[in-house]
């Protein structure tokens, strides 16, 4: 890094960078060219490094910024993120971690002791104050990039100042109307929104409506929602610390509240509007309500790690004690949001959804039913206000009812507003009026009960009339006007055609219960009609749903939205941080992969391939080891991999080839080829070994290949070779082939979600796979002693396959068992997998083992049906990935032949247990009776012959609807009770 060389000093940066970086991710395998697998060793290897070269560059760093400072200024960049990592690392304290992981003592030897936090802290001055210049006089946008970005990793550093930040950002957002930099405006923003907390308030409230219009412009849908919940949970957090230093006598700073994220016209006319043709609106509330519910749960306790090692002020406060005030910038959330209730979506619901289940929250806590609390009763001054607010808020909600544009939403309206209304306080003066409350309300479940449009049947009505039902039980309940109202609405609904007979039971079993309560106002519990603070109408969406084209675009907001809330809240802890909190765990380090022989045993030589994934780059990387069996030194060896399948070079080549020199004999020499997979299908690596053995000897060999005259290829370079080289053996190895299932990734999904999702997955492939296992005698006995229960034996390597297990037991059935899988694959399409077990007796008893023979239904539905297509082309290789060769593939038609073998011999033991019965010693009297019987008997056997040939499967007579559905409440119930059995120990 320090050599007098230009070229050699920037490829010593380079290379530092790159080592760290990688430690840094969490690829740690891409470490050293892929070639170590992760293990306990390694680990401690590469921290070794990594930590002796942080403190090379500490002890080092202003020889080495001056050094940067005289290289071209082409190749500053280099240089930037070493000396970054290293002084953060050490000011940070993490090259303590290092050491930890690496097992060297704290008191090694050239290890850097530092003893005050002064030297730290100037020691990261130096590297800002060695940057700063070219964030203002740089002209490479790269170059103004790269130093802004670690200006930022800098800033976070305990003591570090937010001048630093806010120089970087400004610096960056400068790049945004760079046209040669427009391509990366996701960076950026991503950049910028995740140091916001970085910047003091005035910083951060300037910078709220600016960002705002970026994010809105954003392309990459994921970018936009991380963007977004990082801009909600600073606003929030903002708002909190504000509103707290103005309770300290502090002056109150403009901008801060919620309502200046929509000051800018464009997003308040978008909020204000019916209709709108983006679907940001949708977004921006859904993360606010979001983040609101994030910022009133406890947060998980985080280590000194990364970027979350210094906060400045507003998310400290914010994501602190001062979180138990979560309700106040909620409340201001629901108040400028409530426009949304009067959108137009094209039937999406879910952000306002969202916007009510916030509001019956707040309602709940606030407790708005029993009007607004008074200070002889204890109240704050804060609460009457906040009561005051909410109260307002649900009158002005009322008057919105009228202007709902989405059917499904009217109803939802007044289930909110009717459950945690207070209607004691209205006003009986005006019971008459057409504006009074619980007129509107009750004129409201009117249109609702008696909606004949013919889009009523389409947007669900059934659900709509049973929520406003309910919310017409439990206010009228509440008060006699109001059931007075009602009785009359639902009397009048129950002799309308429009009420089906379920509707109708219902409304008579409503007016007893209004009836009860009206005439027992002393003796009625009150805790019947209690607000639960629950939000009923779940956003999810029932399976027949799916197949509208607004219910799928929910699922999907709602599913990006959750998902970008939760990398910010709730991040994954990194690898490194797991491997230091719990050790070296086993599920954390891979499994040494298995190589396997691609050559046979009288080849000249010997080639073994294993292959390491890398799913977050879409790449494979072939090892290869080559052994030279012969007794000569090989001067020159080729060796070509071809590729098939999805499998392709990043360079655009056909093929790749590594030229290996002088292979000793019983030497082995290693050498790699990386590629990339573009889609899911099954790939092969076909490896040709061509060895000279006359090379450089100056003689032609008289040797022809096998396959000289059927490769083109071949005779081409057979025209080129020089005379010297001689002419190739040509070796072909059998194709390595990559697994499928290599191409997948596990997917977390809960029970209720997956069998929800389950329906309406469009591709789907069915095949049946058998096994034998020991079904009794002693070997079975002494395996379930040994709690390893034979049952499931040719499906035990499914535990280490890329599939997440729905269930964490195994669902019983009636005729077996069933399992579910959930994966998805490398590109993003979803694969679930049940597997369906029915075991038969086998007939083969050996000395006294039965063998019994499992057969397995397994049914795979996919979300394309390019990934079903893809496992149907070879279904034995496919379960051979699955299962490790564990079952074996049945085809259908021998599946229906085995089924009609044991008809045959079932209906065969019926007749000779009939022919071995003793014939009755009276015979009948009256021959009708007899025939009748006969008659009754022949029909039932052949009902009996109908119904076994009716299902040829041995696993169940239910069709596969009705076996989903038994499924499905088997592993709801299952769960239930799991859930309950929980409770009870919890209050125990």
């Amino acid at each position: 890094m320090l050599d007098r060389a230009d070229a050699v000093a920037k490829v010593a940066f380079e290379s530092v960078g790159r080592l760290f970086q990688e430690f840094a991710s969490k690829r740690m395998s891409k470490l050293a060219g892929d070639k170590l697998v992760d293990s306990e060793n390694s680990l401690a290897i590469r921290s070794n490094w990594v930590s002796s070269m942080v403190d090379f560059v500490w002890l080092k760093r202003r020889a080495l910024m001056a050094r940067s400072l005289i290289l071209p200024v082409e190749n500053f960049r280099a240089t930037v993120f070493p000396v970054v990592y290293a002084v953060k690392a050490v000011a940070s304290g993490g090259v303590e971690v290092l050491r930890k992981l690496s097992k060297a003592s704290l008191a090694a030897p050239g290890s850097v002791e530092v003893d005050s936090h002064a030297e730290k802290l100037v020691g990261v001055s130096d590297v800002v104050t060695h940057l700063a210049p070219f964030l203002v006089s740089s002209l490479e946008p790269a170059l103004i990039y790269e130093v802004g970005i670690n200006m930022l990793y800098l800033a976070d550093v305990p003591g570090g100042k937010p001048e630093w930040a806010s120089q970087s950002i400004i610096a960056i957002l400068t790049l945004w109307d760079r046209q040669e930099f427009s391509s990366a405006r996701e960076s950026i923003v991503r950049a910028v929104v995740t140091n916001l907390h970085l910047l003091d308030l005035h910083m951060q409230v300037s910078l709220f409506k600016k960002l705002l219009l970026m994010v809105k412009n954003l392309r990459a849908e994921s970018d936009r929602m991380y963007a977004l919940a990082c801009i909600c949970r600073t606003a929030l957090c903002v708002h909190l610390f504000a509103k707290e230093s103005v309770r300290r006598g502090q002056k109150p700073l403009p901008g801060t509240d919620i309502a200046s994220l929509f000051e800018d016209a464009r997003v308040n006319d978008d909020l204000n509007s019916i209709t709108s043709k983006s679907l940001f609106r949708e977004e921006l509330v859904a993360s606010l309500v979001e983040s609101c519910f994030q910022l009133s749960l406890p947060l998980p306790e985080q280590k000194n790690t990364g970027m979350e090692s210094r906060v400045i002020g507003a998310l400290a406060y914010g994501t602190g004690y001062g979180a138990l005030n979560w309700t106040e910038p909620a409340l201001e959330v629901v108040e400028v949001c409530r426009p949304c209730v009067k959108w137009d979506c094209d039937g999406r619901t879910y952000a306002i959804d969202c916007y009510l289940k916030l509001l019956v929250r707040l309602c709940y806590i606030y407790d708005t039913r029993g009007g607004v609390k008074r200070v002889k009763d204890g109240a704050s001054q804060d609460q009457i206000l906040n009561e005051t607010r909410l109260q307002n808020l649900q009158r002005e909600l009322v008057k919105d009812l009228h202007e709902v544009n989405t059917p499904r939403i009217l109803a939802r309206l007044i289930w909110a507003i009717a459950e945690h209304i207070d209607i004691e306080g209205l006003d009986p003066l005006l019971a008459d009026d057409p504006d009074d409350p619980l007129n509107v309300i009750i004129s409201n479940i009117h249109k609702v009960l008696f909606n004949v449009d013919s889009t009523a049947e389409t947007t669900n009505r059934v659900q709509d009339v049973q929520a406003v039902l309910i919310s017409a039980q439990r206010l009228g309940s509440r008060h006699p006007r109001a059931g007075q109202l009602l009785t009359k609405e639902l009397e009048e609904f129950r002799n309308n055609p429009l009420a089906d007979s379920v509707s109708k039971h219902q409304c008579r079993l409503i007016l007893q219960r209004i009836k009860y309560a009206s005439s027992h106002q002393d003796t009625r519990w009150a805790g019947v009609t209690a607000a639960r603070g629950d939000y009923p109408f779940s956003h999810h969406k029932l399976t027949v749903q799916f197949y509208e084209a607004s219910a799928a675009q929910d699922r999907k907001l709602e599913g990006l939205v959750h998902k970008a809330i939760l990398e910010l809240w709730r991040p994954d802890p990194s690898e490194l941080t797991l491997l230091l909190t719990k050790g070296v765990d086993s599920t954390l380090l891979k499994v040494p992969p298995t190589a396997i022989t691609l050559t046979g045993s009288s080849d000249p030589c010997y080639v073994e391939g294993y292959h390491l994934a890398d799913s977050s780059d879409g790449r494979i990387t072939l090892h290869l080891k080559v052994l030279n069996l012969t007794e000569l030194e090989l001067n020159r060896v080729d060796v070509r991999v071809g590729l098939s399948g999805a499998l392709y070079y990043m360079n655009g080549s056909s093929q790749a080839v590594r030229q290996l020199r002088n292979l000793v004999s019983q030497d082995p020499v290693l050498c790699s080829v990386t590629v990339g997979v573009s889609h899911f299908e099954r790939c092969a690596l076909w490896v040709q070994v061509l060895y000279y053995p006359f090379y450089g000897s100056g003689a032609v060999g008289d040797y022809e290949g096998d396959y000289a005259e059927e490769d083109p290829q071949i005779m081409r370079q057979k025209r080129s070779l020089r005379p010297e080289l001689g002419e190739p053996v040509i070796l072909r190895c059998q194709p390595y082939k990559i697994p499928l299932t290599e191409l997948l990734l596990p997917h977390q999904i809960s029970p209720v979600e997956f069998f929800r999702l389950w329906p309406s997955l469009p591709a789907i492939i069915e095949y049946t796979g058998t096994y034998t296992y020991e079904g009794s005698g002693f070997k079975a006995t002494a395996a379930q002693q040994y709690g390893a229960s034979p049952f499931l034996s040719g499906l035990k390597s499914l535990s280490s396959k890329p599939f997440h297990k729905v269930c964490s037991h195994i669902i019983r059935t009636v005729a077996g068992f069933e399992m579910c899988y959930a994966a998805k694959t490398w590109h993003g399409g979803f694969l679930g997998m049940m597997i369906f077990g029915a075991s038969e007796v086998s007939r083969n008893v050996d000395l006294g083992d039965e063998t019994t023979t499992m057969l397995c239904k397994f049914v795979v539905r996919a979300s394309d049906a390019s990934i079903t297509k893809e496992i149907g082309s070879d279904l034995q290789g496919w379960l051979d990935d699955l299962t490790e060769g564990g079952v074996e593939y049945m085809p259908e038609d021998e599946v229906k032949v085995a089924a009609a073998e044991r008809l045959r011999i079932s209906m065969e033991r019926i007749a000779l247990l009939k022919a071995a019965q003793p014939r009755p010693k009276t015979p009948k009297s009256e021959d009708e009776e007899e025939e009748e019987e006969d008659d009754r008997t022949k029909e039932k056997k052949d009902g009996e012959e109908d119904d076994k040939k009716k299902g040829p499967s041995t696993l169940s007579k239910l069709t596969a609807e009705e076996a989903e559905h038994q499924a499905l409440q088997a592993a709801v119930l299952q769960e239930w009770h799991m859930i309950c059995k929980d409770r009870t120990t919890e209050v125990n």
